[in-house]
């Protein structure tokens, strides 16, 4: 049987830069790999190697300049306490390591902890902001989710005078 000869197309780059569909390209830049050059700080790339890695909005509206460094850094201290409370111990029955608590109530004090530590953190979030702040910092979610794709500026505006209020808050 003969095979039908058709023009062979190659991908943009030829390296992996892992699956192409929609929901696993969301938060992946590509960009290049290689050594750093001590004395300029610039990446030396000869073969033009390029990688993708997963970053988090927070961190590229941070690097586009969209938010305040004094608010992103409020936002992570505040996501970061949020995690903790879905943090929990390894409840698994065949679970054969030794327990390192002396009390067996010590995994319910942690966890005590770990909400206070949040919602001390959270009482700093400005009513006004909360739905935005929980949206964007908490759930990992664009603007546009709360004020749609047509007023996507709006929201990132407020999104950086939420933070910047957050962290004024913290600071205090």
């Amino acid at each position: 049987m003969a095979r039908r000869k058709g023009r062979v197309t190659m991908p943009e780059s030829p390296w992996d830069h892992g699956a192409t569909g929609q929901a696993n390209r969301m938060g992946l830049i590509i960009e290049q790999r290689g050594d750093i050059d001590p004395d300029t700080g610039e990446t030396i790339n000869p073969n033009g190697i390029t990688g993708a890695r997963r970053i988090d909005l927070l961190q590229y509206w941070h690097k586009r300049g969209s938010i305040s460094t004094g608010g992103y850094n409020a936002a992570v201290m505040l996501r970061d306490a949020f995690e903790a409370t879905m943090r929990s111990k390894p409840c698994l029955p065949d679970n054969d390591r030794v327990q390192s608590s002396p009390k067996p109530d010590h995994a319910v004090t942690i966890q005590i902890d770990r909400i206070s530590r949040y919602e001390k953190l959270a009482r700093h979030v400005h009513p006004q902001d909360k739905t935005l702040i929980s949206a964007c910092v908490l759930d990992g979610q664009h603007p546009s989710r709360i004020y749609g794709a047509l007023r996507t500026r709006e929201g990132l505006a407020h999104l950086r005078e939420a933070l910047d209020r957050l962290s004024d808050a913290m600071s205090r």
